[in-house]
């Protein structure tokens, strides 16, 4: 009795699994002669190759300081091989945004969500309301008062030499409504090589006496890339 509640004290630590036996002694005895130890072995990981390592309880090897540890093969557990892992996956971004802007010509609060994103296209939305302090300041209205803005941003690749980006902008007040929109198209056509075309509208309600004006701009350039 004296024993085994001497046993089950000291081996607290290391009692992992039942108690071994060795074939022609009794358990105790063979633990006291150091056949059998009840020690697990013993691991560490490595944080460049989360690898696990094995103390090595060999003597040291040539080339090998003592206490060295031997590498174990991914394979080696049949348990690690059987079990199964699950993945999870978030989106490196949040796809949605809201922000308040406060400037000499305009105080507005906008929220806007990402309604495409892939590696090809992609699609930004963004809707607001506010206040149009100065008139006409970055393509506002033609009055102060409350303003409702959108702008919708859209991108696409095609394949490695093409790209599309089309921007729209809104804004309408007590007085008129300002739109402008710009498109680019990028034309690679050797590595250093690249052709790049520019269109913008500009179209204002207010504008020409009441019937509304609108203004067109492109441009064609050629680019090189040293």
């Amino acid at each position: 009795m004296l024993a085994s509640w001497w046993l089950a004290v000291a081996g607290l630590p290391v009692f992992l699994q039942p108690l071994p036996e060795a074939p022609d002694r009794p358990a105790a005895v063979a633990i006291a002669s150091g056949q059998v130890s009840l020690r697990q072995p013993c691991y560490s990981l490595v944080c460049p190759d989360a690898e696990w390592l094995s103390a090595s309880r060999s003597p040291a090897k040539p080339g090998r300081a003592p206490g060295a540890y031997d590498r174990i093969a991914p394979t080696a557990n049949p348990q690690l091989q059987s079990r199964r892992i699950i993945g999870l996956r978030s989106p490196a971004t949040r796809r949605d945004w809201f922000y308040n802007t406060g400037r000499n010509d305009r105080i507005a609060t906008t929220y806007g969500f990402e309604a495409i994103r892939n590696p090809d296209t992609r699609m930004q939305v963004e809707l607001g309301t506010g206040y149009r302090i100065q008139p006409y300041v970055d393509y506002g209205t033609a009055s102060q008062g409350p303003i409702a803005r959108g702008s919708l941003l859209f991108s696409q690749r095609f394949g490695e030499r093409a790209f599309l980006l089309q921007r729209v902008h809104v804004e309408t007040g007590r007085a008129n409504t300002f739109v402008r929109q710009t498109i680019g198209f990028d034309l690679q056509l050797i590595p250093q090589w690249s052709l790049r075309s520019d269109f913008e509208l500009r179209h204002n309600t207010a504008g020409n006496g009441g019937n509304g004006a609108t203004d067109t701009e492109g441009s064609l350039s050629l680019r090189y890339t040293f």
